[in-house]
């Protein structure tokens, strides 16, 4: 009995401490951890009645944001829209084929100047389909391109309609001073696109690479000279018609940017004239495009 009656007290007396236990515990200032960078800083705990509210600040310090317990740190980079809008200029050129960049034989007369400088007006790209690291994309662009020629001649056909040098200037005893070949293209190309590397704000990847075939309607094309007659006066000549050019080419694309600036190429694999009604030669652009 006298052992029950030592125990019955002290119980009680426990269970009279232990609340006050619990409400005397002392909120925790600071917990720091620090992992890569970030530190976690826990302002306080306190329990009342077994409950714990935690209050968390999120400092990081290479950036030195702030963020709520709630929020999520951005992305590395996000697919941000295609690049195939804008303004480009190259050199255009005639070759054989993409592994001879010489004349076929008998076209020699083609070979062109370095002033041969064409350019791409896109007007608008389209997203057809994309995820975070992948785009497919259209367009509509104009491909505008001056084939200078080196020996200053005009073009024309023959007898049986095929397209050689128009000779009637050298007869006439005229010096042409300048002379080129102009084409017009509407283009619609369809491109796959990836993006790559990160910018300062986590926000849009920097860099970017697409390709993908190209195809257009003519919508223009005419040969251009110029020349001084014998009284010194200048001349300029246009012929539009008789040129055998190709109403509708296709070809193969590509770009690889950074940024709004891109180097780009463009392969065109048929050749700028119907087949057998004028040289086989294919043509090739090289230059750079500043993106929208």
């Amino acid at each position: 009995m006298k052992k029950l009656s030592f125990i019955i007290p002290a119980l009680a007396a426990g269970l009279i401490a232990l609340p006050a236990a619990a409400q005397e515990t002392e909120a925790v200032d600071t917990i720091a951890i620090e992992s890569e960078g970030l530190v976690i800083r826990q302002v306080g705990v306190h329990e009342t009645e077994g409950q714990a509210i935690d209050n968390y600040n999120f400092t990081d310090y290479s950036g030195g944001d702030s963020y709520s317990s709630s929020a999520r740190p951005p992305k590395r980079w996000k697919w941000h829209g295609g690049h195939w809008a804008g303004v480009g200029i190259y050199y255009n050129g005639l070759v054989k084929n993409l592994g001879s960049l010489s004349l076929p034989d008998g076209a020699g007369y083609l070979r062109q100047t370095p002033k041969s400088i064409g350019v791409n007006v896109n007007f608008a790209d389209l997203v057809i389909v994309s995820n975070r690291h992948f785009g497919l994309i259209t367009g509509l662009g104009l491909e505008m391109n001056n084939f200078r020629f080196d020996k200053n001649i005009s073009l024309t056909q023959d007898p049986s309609g095929y397209i050689v040098p128009d000779l009637k200037y050298d007869e006439a005893g005229i010096d042409l001073k300048k002379s080129k070949l102009t084409t017009v293209y509407l283009n619609i190309p369809l491109l796959a696109e990836f993006q790559f590397g990160r910018s300062k704000n986590g926000r849009r990847a920097p860099g970017f690479v697409n390709f993908g075939v190209i195809g257009g309607v003519r919508l223009q094309g005419h040969t251009k000279v110029k020349y001084r007659d014998a009284e010194g006066d200048m001349h300029t000549k246009k012929q539009h018609n008789g040129l055998n050019l190709r109403n509708f080419h296709y070809g193969v694309e590509c770009n690889v940017g950074y940024k709004w600036v891109a180097l780009s190429a463009r392969y065109y694999p048929q050749s700028i004239f119907v087949s057998d009604e004028g040289p086989n030669v294919q043509q090739v652009n090289i230059g750079l495009s500043f993106m929208f």
